[in-house]
């Protein structure tokens, strides 16, 4: 079950940065390194799968969105069928 956290990222921010919190209990935390992606979305993805297929890091990243309410898994079907 995803942990949704909404944060203001204003209220934690420097001259050049924001800090988004992440919970201690996250699974990915264990790695001690995480790459952390920044364009329209921010993605913060665990070691052990960076090094992965980027097949695995996309539904990973689908399937904690669809869990979270974020897109519907019927847009995630639409797409694939516009890109196919």
């Amino acid at each position: 079950m995803p942990k949704i956290l909404y944060q203001n990222p204003h209220t934690n921010a420097d001259g050049d940065n924001f800090y988004i919190s992440i919970p201690k209990d996250w699974s990915g935390g264990a790695d001690d390194e995480v790459t952390v992606i920044v364009d329209d979305v921010c993605v913060v993805i665990p070691q052990t799968i960076a090094g992965a297929t980027g097949e695995l890091i996309v539904l990973r990243l689908l399937e904690a969105m669809i869990e979270g309410d974020v897109i519907d898994a019927g847009d995630v079907q639409k797409a694939v069928e516009h890109i196919l």
